[in-house]
């Protein structure tokens, strides 16, 4: 190898302060430039990486190479030829400079691999080993940069990579103290980073052009601006049917324990960090149909905002797309995090029997192997039949709390009853609602709902039909009938079997037994 040509660094006192990490990267680099002909940034986006290539380029004279010029490069190229064009455009820049600095890179190689790897598959390797061969007797040195730290072969083993894949408390308070001019001086930087510990660069940029000049914001205030403005869920609210748990009725309970084990350690960024408290991992919600397992997941999104995530049937398992939409709604919930995942009916996801990579994503997210960021997504799923969950999945230690949903007991169901049909031209009296909450002894919540919407369906029908009126009561009642008479009917069905019968299939304790074999 020739000996590397002197690197000339120019001042850059009069360029924008680093945050400590990003000072702590670029040092290195410069570090790594004076021993090694091809290094690699790796800086997670939106955490500085372009500006950091170019503040490189401006200290130490080196050639800025962006995604645009490789395109002009390579239109001359023939279309099954852009792996030479790309490496031309490459031999080009070094034949003239002695630094080459490349933005991006990652989107250049995943171009290709995308398009043309199956088509050619190896071309791309041949044409960057020719760079690599020219480095080694031109004495020129070759920056790359990637998303994550990742580089193509036969790169990767030659380059010495250098890493900003996430920013410090102490980054995120230097940044929103520059970015803001110092409109946030009174705000505990270790609370926001325990709340939002993903925040990019360019999110706390978004949030500071927000702030009005005259506002002042302590801890808690920039908490929720940040929540409003550059947190995200993939779940809109305002689509969301209001919920709130107080509208919930009989499951105290599983209220109680998601605001011991989810909520408070996701509210309460202070405790979290002063009692070592989190949210549990794993969390099982099973029950009956109708029992309330989704309105407990509406209302959760309303209560966590842009800390809660939905995986629901709108993303399709066995679909091209499908496990790339899961791979996205993660790692949302992880730029998120500490943050839920909820995934309801997972037992319909698990149908599929071939469906194994999801099961081993989930275990991988839930194992915590894949980052250190997974610890803190809570990933909460619903079933209604949990025997056909693989035993792996929920064994204990993967999912750490269990929540039964079950029938409302008489006194829920009145309160339920009660308030469905407070809007309502049907008015009962207080012995005929308690004697409607006796008759729909083996109701669920959505059976409620059903019967109510129906006795007004019966009220209506009546009223247009210009028919006698009965009493509220009766069109109650008569709405149990029907419901009942379309159960009789299901069960009689020849296609209706156990298997869809999940009451049946909801003894936890069979359940672990079978683990346990």
């Amino acid at each position: 190898m020739q000996t590397l040509h002197p690197l000339n660094l120019n001042n850059t006192t009069k360029l924008p302060p680093l945050s400590p990490s990003q000072n702590e990267v670029y040092l290195r680099l410069l570090q790594q430039l004076q021993q090694h002909p091809l290094c690699g940034l790796g800086v997670t986006r939106g955490h500085g990486r372009t500006f950091l290539l170019r503040r490189l380029a401006l200290e130490t004279g080196g050639h800025f190479l962006r995604l645009a010029d490789f395109f002009d490069e390579i239109q001359s190229f023939h279309p099954l030829a852009l792996e030479e064009g790309i490496a031309a455009t490459l031999h080009k820049a070094l034949k003239a400079h002695d630094l080459v600095i490349v933005d991006d890179f990652h989107q250049v190689h995943n171009m290709l691999e995308s398009c043309y790897g199956k088509a050619r598959p190896g071309v791309l390797m041949t044409a960057l080993d020719g760079i690599l061969r020219w480095l080694e007797q031109s004495g020129k040195r070759l920056v790359l940069s990637s998303d994550q730290g990742y580089y193509p072969e036969p790169l990767h083993n030659s380059t010495k990579k250098i890493n900003l894949l996430e920013f410090s408390a102490e980054d995120q308070a230097f940044l929103f103290n520059t970015l803001s001019k110092g409109r946030l001086k009174d705000v505990d930087f270790e609370r926001v980073f325990v709340f939002a510990p993903h925040l990019n660069a360019t999110q706390m940029a978004y949030a500071c052009q927000l702030m009005p000049e005259d506002a002042h914001f302590d801890t808690a205030a920039l908490i929720q601006f940040l929540e409003t403005y550059a947190l995200h869920s993939n779940v809109d609210t305002s689509e969301v049917d209001p919920m709130d748990f107080s509208d919930l009725y009989g499951v105290e309970e599983v209220v109680r324990q998601l605001e011991i084990d989810i909520i408070v350690p996701m509210e309460r960024d202070d405790l979290a960090k002063e009692l070592g408290i989190r949210a549990k991992r794993g969390v099982l919600l099973y029950g009956p149909p109708g029992t309330g397992k989704t309105s407990i997941g509406r209302a959760l999104a309303h209560r966590l905002h842009s800390k809660f995530f939905l995986l629901d049937g709108t993303v399709i398992s066995g679909t091209d797309q499908f496990y790339h939409k899961v791979h996205q709604i993660f790692e949302a919930a992880k730029h998120n995090a500490p943050s839920i995942l909820f995934i309801d009916d997972c037992d319909v996801l698990f149908e599929n029997q071939d469906e194994f990579g999801l099961y081993r994503y989930l275990l991988t997210m839930l194992d915590g192997l894949e980052s250190r960021s997974n610890a803190q997504v809570t990933v909460m799923f619903t079933a209604m039949n949990i025997g056909s969950l693989p035993p792996a999945l929920i064994r204990s230690g993967r999912v750490e709390l269990w929540l039964e949903m079950k029938l409302p007991n008489a006194p829920a169901r009145e309160a339920m009853l009660k308030a469905l049909i407070a809007d309502s031209v049907l008015q009962l009296k207080a012995k005929e609602l308690n004697h409607l909450a006796e008759l729909t002894y083996d109701c669920s919540g959505a059976d409620l709902k059903r019967i109510v919407a129906d006795a007004r369906n019966l009220h209506g029908f009546d009223v247009a039909k210009e028919q006698k009126v009965r009493s509220p009561f009766a069109y109650f009642n008569q709405a149990i009938e029907q419901l009942r008479e379309n159960r009789e009917r299901l069960a009689a069905a020849p296609a209706f079997t156990a298997a869809h019968n999940p009451a049946a299939a909801l003894n936890p304790a069979v359940i672990l037994a079978q683990m346990a074999e």
